[in-house]
């Protein structure tokens, strides 16, 4: 059966009143996390004392916790929740509250995540956290680093070539030299001889 709209925040109401979380509901109610969360806070409006908080459920405490700044590790310790749970919960936060792309660019991310962080801070610590120096380093990214990655290879490969030669040219000097004085030797020794010969 085809829902229109109306129906669709009714059963995004009455899901979320069960205490089903933002994933579960955006997979029955089939509507993206953005539209439930618009829904959930229209019904919800703001918690603010935690007296009415402690009859809530612990992913509506979670979202209040988060909301007031605390860390994953905080709501984790003071729910009594596993990390995963918490930071799905986290995600759905952010989802809430309208930063829903953070949480698709997190798990795309999130394996390089201490990679992207040296990056930001990186960037910071330089000032070049501007629009403009990011449109830098992206076309640098996009256009000109794999040129300036096959350049470096190529470069790199060079300076072995030339290190090869380099040794070669070593080695070859070192014989010329030991020639040179065996050559030595010999006229010293004629010399002698043509002396020896003319007394």
């Amino acid at each position: 059966m085809v829902l229109n709209r109306r129906d669709k925040e009714q059963l995004v109401i009455k899901l979320h009143q069960e205490g089903k979380t933002i994933r579960e509901i955006a997979s029955i109610a089939h509507l993206s996390f953005s539209d439930i969360g618009s829904i959930i806070r229209r019904i919800d409006g703001k918690v603010d004392d935690d007296v009415g908080l402690k009859n809530k459920s612990k992913y509506a405490q979670a979202l209040f916790l988060f909301s007031k700044g605390k860390k994953p590790i905080d709501v984790s310790i003071e729910l009594d929740l596993p990390a995963s749970e918490v930071q799905n919960m986290l995600e759905e936060f952010w989802a809430l509250t309208e930063v829903h792309e953070l949480a698709f660019v997190y798990h795309e991310i999130k394996t390089f995540l201490p990679s992207f962080l040296k990056l930001f801070h990186c960037l910071k610590n330089n000032k070049m956290l501007s629009e403009k120096h990011i449109s830098n380093v992206l076309r640098y990214v996009g256009n000109d680093l794999p040129q300036l990655t096959d350049r470096i290879q190529c470069l790199s490969n060079d300076v072995i070539n030339l290190e090869d030669k380099k040794r070669n040219l070593l080695n070859q000097l070192i014989i010329w030299n030991a020639q040179l004085s065996d050559l030595g030797r010999e006229i010293d020794l004629k010399n002698q001889q043509l002396k020896r010969m003319s007394k």
